[in-house]
């Protein structure tokens, strides 16, 4: 291709090609916006987490359980001991 008869480009393509000058105003986030930003990237790494596998539903439910035990215990011991009325 020779160089000497390609088209030139013109002022207005040179324009268009060139990046846009600053207004003067720049476009800073609002304090909401933050907010929301950090509460959306809390609410997907909060929905992402793995989770509970089997032992550790059964170890809660073993947990539960022996604490309502210990409570059960408790009442029925201290109705036993508490001084009749």
């Amino acid at each position: 291709m020779s160089t000497l008869t390609a088209p030139q480009r013109t002022s207005a393509v040179l324009a268009a090609l060139q990046h846009p000058t600053s207004t003067g105003t720049s476009a800073r986030q609002t304090f909401l916006d933050r907010i929301a930003l950090r509460l959306a990237v809390a609410l997907l790494l909060w929905s992402t987490r793995p989770g509970p596998d089997r032992e550790a539903l059964h170890a809660r439910r073993a947990q539960r359980l022996a604490r309502e035990a210990r409570e059960a215990e408790w009442e029925r011991r201290r109705a036993l001991l508490a001084p009749r009325r």
